[in-house]
């Protein structure tokens, strides 16, 4: 292991590795430094020992070729990085590995998480794995998939009413309160999204060191972003010609603080209270900690990229072609950044020459509640003739 600390990526403050949260001297971010002198070239700078982490399989998602979309759409290259295909139906199951891994290491028999969903069966599932106790607060608005899902390893599940922002205050209160380990996969804790710099990893291998021109991720607060782009500057230490690929935060016209705040070129300074979108996982509006947004907007300028906003009825759209297309399915969240795709090459953001890679968050079965339900699929008796009218032979 090569971390050696962390530091405050505000006022650049440094602080040993322990199970802190934000910087004491400004209450700013704080993300973990490695030594970099005589190390050869990991696959991946994690904070945890290798022989100490706790894992399910995580990592090593399909990147799959959308021709057929791609063609659709009106991009020459597009490539799909299937995070749903983690153990546990999401993305989450990376940064929740090093979570969990680092509260065994620092001595924690309780976990605590808020999460709209994915994270919550994530903590929950890794936390079964460890032998540890999860809570678990979700927004009452969370799909039931999830929610069972969660209930289904032993986990401790806690609906809150309103927005997820009052889970994450509340869950920040009470792992203060009850020194338990706090594994919200914001920018809250430093390790969790260490984790996600993998996906950065197995990208470059996956497309032999050919750089995508543009990265689409969903966002809400913004740590998969964050991480995918810290993965590919940690990989141009080693290959001095590596380009950089521009980051292209996709949020939701009704939970859009960072987006816009990139419109308005200033920092998240307006946090959403009330967001108001199917799209369940990226509906953070960052209420009461708008420094992540901040930090993630930073990310994205510094990357040449972007952030927009998309409507719910593009994210539909998106998510249904995709899988008419290239058979596909995943949930709403992750359907946004096709939907970011399709604005962003309306607006000339980007070119159809540009290489695309849309990072696909969750599974579609972890958020059923918009897909079109059984009473649209016609029913028929045992007759051959109404089975050939149906099926417009």
């Amino acid at each position: 292991m090569h971390a050696i600390g962390l530091r405050c990526v505000f006022c650049q403050t440094l602080y040993p590795l322990a199970p802190l949260y934000e910087c004491e001297a400004c209450q700013g971010i704080l993300e973990v430094t490695y030594a970099q002198e005589n190390i050869e070239e990991p696959r991946a700078w994690l904070p945890i020992a290798g022989e100490n982490r706790i894992y399910l399989g995580e990592g090593d998602t399909k990147l799959l070729s959308a021709e057929r979309l791609a063609k659709r759409l009106g991009v020459k290259s597009l490539q799909l990085k299937c995070e749903f295909m983690n153990p546990t139906g999401s993305f989450k199951d990376r940064p929740v590995s090093i979570g969990i891994s680092k509260a065994i290491e620092f001595g924690y028999q309780k976990v605590i998480a808020a999460s709209s969903g994915n994270g919550a069966a994530s903590v929950a599932a890794y936390a079964a794995r460890a032998g540890l106790e999860a809570i678990i607060l979700v927004p009452d608005s969370t799909p039931l998939e999830k929610v069972k899902q969660t209930l289904a390893y032993g986990a401790k599940v806690i609906r809150v009413t309103g927005p997820y922002s009052n889970c994450f205050s509340l869950a920040k209160q009470l792992g203060e309160s009850q020194n338990i380990f706090n594994l919200t996969t914001t920018l809250l804790n430093p390790y969790t999204v260490e984790g996600n710099k993998v996906v950065a990893y197995e990208l470059y291998e996956q497309m032999s060191g050919t750089i995508p021109d543009v990265i689409y991720v969903p966002i809400g607060a913004g740590p998969l972003l964050i991480g995918i782009y810290k993965g590919y500057v940690e990989k141009s230490q080693y290959h001095v010609s590596t380009k950089m690929p521009r980051m292209a935060g996709i949020q939701a016209e009704g939970n859009n603080p960072i987006a816009t705040a990139f419109v308005q070129g200033e920092p998240v300074v307006q946090a959403e209270p009330d967001p108001r979108t199917i799209a369940g996982g990226i509906a953070d509006g960052l209420v009461g900690y708008e420094k992540d947004g901040t930090y993630t907007l930073q990310i994205v300028k510094q990357s040449n990229g972007f952030v927009t906003d998309v409507p719910d009825s593009l994210i539909l759209q998106a998510q249904m072609l995709l899988a008419g297309e290239e058979g596909v399915f995943v949930e709403p969240s992750a359907a946004a950044g096709i939907a970011g795709l399709m604005k962003s090459l309306e607006e000339n953001r980007i070119t159809e020459n540009d290489s695309v890679v849309v990072v696909l968050t969750g599974h579609g079965l972890k958020d059923m509640g918009n897909v079109r339900v059984a009473s649209d699929v016609p029913t028929i008796d045992h007759c051959m003739e109404q089975l050939i009218e149906a099926v417009d032979i």
